[in-house]
């Protein structure tokens, strides 16, 4: 009956989802005749984008309005945004974000920097102008409320089938035991863990003007939702200061750090490797909510070539560090990830920073009880490939440096014959690869479980549900501290 029930539910919302509302369209008119041509534009520039297999597999598109896409930050303030310059300001970071995929799009698509050009300009004015038209209509304001959320990173289906409740005691065992070996290679000594490979400590290169870096968060000119706005020197700045030192193996069968390559297949096709000479490491810039306060954060992509790849896969293994920094940009907690979502760690800064005692989704994973240094040295195991220590940095070890490159550059990487094409499918996976999982993982919702994805697109937990780029990720494993209230006396 359980099972019935289950199945009801899930083609009920299946039937839900398929007779979704379309939006209230208005005939342009007047000033706004120039858009009345506009949708059929969308829609015919996202048809060859999907011909094409180039559809950017990063934001959601909002359903019914194609110059609106959106990610779990934005959706997190659905209910918050009430005034006018609220609803401004989060309509028009929904718009940024479509121009922003598209760009990409286009590029990929084969477009020259002139067609290019002339597309961002005329899908510029067309969001512009659709959204002032169509937001003059509350329905159409509330189908977006209803639609923006992107899709759960977990399969609906699988979960419907009754596997999962079925399945929990083992999965959760499954986990735990884990975690408990984790914790066992996190107290063994770095020798252990680095194998019979030569040590070798990677650092971030400098390049920008710390200088640039504000003394506070908050002077940082934020916009209507509180996100603050710096410029991307700015940025680049923040994310050099506070990049990892990384302590591997090297040496024959250690992994490489490197750069993802499309390289020619020698059959008129292309396959993805790791380019070990181009030391470079890629960084995203994004936020948390934390009570009331955004905070910044620093995501870091290390890609390695990896000599244990499974039959038929790529060498391409992925781990993400993330530096979440305070008001005045000191780091106050990190944690990290495989780029397949499998070992979440988090890691504390702050003795003044408490735990959260009860997490509204998985518990978080500390693998280590002390504190993580405000410049870490990530101890990365030679078996495994995963971090295994969080400690200070070891000045005795020579130093080889890495670049940083925008996370982006990932969306156009060159193609051998011309062209580019994205790391990502429509998906947010990245096609061919499979690190070591259990596949009897998959019935805890994660599909494909080991395949590496995009980090908007990252389940990070077999119990429960939990995404890496959640909007309130840090409040599962800290709480936010009350802001001291004047009493007046």
């Amino acid at each position: 009956m359980r099972i019935r029930r289950l199945l009801v539910s899930f083609v009920a919302a299946s039937l839900v989802a398929a007779c979704a509302p379309s939006p209230k369209l208005a005939e342009p008119s007047g000033f706004f005749i120039a858009l009345k041509t506009c949708r059929a534009r969308y829609a015919e520039m996202d048809a060859k984008i999907d011909a094409a297999g180039v559809r950017d597999g990063v934001f959601h598109r909002v359903p019914g309005f194609p110059y609106l896409r959106s990610d779990r930050m934005l959706a997190s303030f659905r209910d918050e945004v009430k005034t006018v310059d609220e609803i401004g300001g989060w309509l028009r970071r929904m718009r940024e974000f479509d121009q922003e995929a598209r760009e990409f799009e286009f590029e990929n698509l084969g477009l020259n920097a002139q067609e290019r050009a002339i597309l961002r300009g005329e899908f510029l004015n067309c969001g512009r102008g659709l959204a002032a038209l169509e937001f003059d209509n509350p329905d159409n304001f509330k189908l977006v409320h209803d639609t923006m959320s992107p899709p759960d990173a977990y399969s609906s289906g699988t979960r419907a089938l009754g596997l999962y409740p079925l399945t929990q005691p083992l999965l959760r065992a499954s986990v735990r035991r884990h975690e408990d070996r984790v914790r066992a290679e996190f107290a063994k000594p770095r020798s252990e863990l680095l194998g019979t490979g030569t040590p070798l400590r990677w650092q971030v290169q400098p390049v920008e003007d710390v200088s640039l870096i504000p003394a506070k968060v908050s002077e940082a000119y934020p916009d209507e939702l509180g996100f603050p706005g710096l410029v991307d020197s700015a940025w680049r700045a923040i994310a050099e200061v506070n990049a990892p030192e990384l302590l591997m193996a090297q040496g024959a069968g250690a992994r490489q750090l490197g750069l993802p390559v499309w390289l020619a297949d020698g059959h008129g096709g292309t396959r993805l490797d790791i380019d070990s000479a181009q030391a470079q490491v890629h960084y995203q810039i994004g936020f948390t909510r934390f009570g009331a306060e955004r905070l910044i954060q620093v995501n870091y992509f290390f890609w390695f070539r990896t000599p244990d790849a499974l039959p038929g896969e790529v060498p391409v293994d992925g781990l993400i560090w993330r530096v979440t920094l305070d008001n005045e940009l000191r780091p106050i907690a990190y944690d990290s990830a495989r780029a397949s979502g499998r070992e979440h760690f988090w890691f504390a800064v702050r003795h003044d920073l408490p735990r959260q005692v009860r997490p509204q989704g998985p518990a978080p994973f500390f693998p280590q009880e002390s504190l993580a240094p405000a410049e870490p040295s990530l101890l990365l195991d030679a078996a495994s490939g995963g971090v295994r220590g969080v400690t200070a940095s070891d000045s005795s070890l020579a130093a080889r440096r890495y670049t940083l490159a925008r996370y982006e550059d990932l969306y156009r990487m060159p193609l051998p014959g011309g062209g580019s094409r994205s790391l990502f499918d429509r998906d947010g996976h990245i096609p061919g690869t499979r690190m070591p999982a259990p596949e009897w993982y998959a019935v805890s919702g994660v599909p494909q479980p080991g395949v590496l994805r995009h980090f908007m697109r990252l389940p990070v937990s077999y119990l429960g549900e939990q995404h890496f780029d959640d909007a309130f990720v840090l409040e599962q494993a800290f709480a936010p501290m009350l802001p001291v209230v004047a009493t007046g006396r």
